[in-house]
């Protein structure tokens, strides 16, 4: 406890060894440490990434009940994304909206009315739990109107002439478009 040794050494010297003294000076540095803890605590619920208890009361205010079954993860990425939905709605918001899904790696076009979502990162179709709550977030920001295309990546065999065992070893049969 080293608050209680500060506060302690504060003290004139007569003090420092007064047992009472001692004794409320231990119980006021155990309530310090405990309302330190609760002050670190309440700033981790300001922050997205680090929300716990304050994240049901975020999610009614976003209108996003009814995500109890997703993970903790999960309905942190859905708030984020509608936080990111609010204002006018172009491919630079929807693009926002896209980073804070946890892959983030989605390249937003819009080509003939459609609004085009390109997975660049990781190759196949991601989770259908992740992917649903992507859609939902999406679905959320733009107009009725507008169509939204998704567009995956796959490891074609033409890409595969040029690689060496080892790199074909780095990926999974998910990776492949049959």
């Amino acid at each position: 406890m080293a608050e209680f040794d500060n506060m302690l050494r504060s003290l004139p010297v007569a003090y420092r060894t007064d047992k009472w003294v001692c004794d409320l000076l231990g119980c006021i540095a155990v309530l310090d440490e405990k309302q330190r803890e609760s002050a670190l605590e309440t700033v981790e619920q300001l922050f997205p990434d680090t929300m716990t208890w304050i994240l049901e009361t975020e999610e009614r205010i976003a209108g996003l009940e009814g995500n109890a079954a997703l993970t903790l993860e999960e309905r942190r990425t859905a708030l984020q994304a509608r936080w990111r939905a609010a204002g006018k709605c172009d491919v630079e918001l929807i693009q926002r909206v896209c980073d804070s899904w946890k892959n983030g790696e989605i390249s937003v076009g819009f080509a003939e009315g459609v609004i085009l979502l390109t997975f660049v990162g990781a190759y196949g179709v991601p989770e259908a739990a992740e992917l649903a709550a992507l859609q939902d977030a999406v679905e959320h920001t733009i107009p009725c109107h507008l169509a939204v295309s998704y567009l995956y990546r796959y490891l074609l065999v033409r890409e595969v002439d040029g690689m060496t065992l080892d790199e074909l070893q780095g990926h999974t049969m998910h990776d492949f478009a049959f």
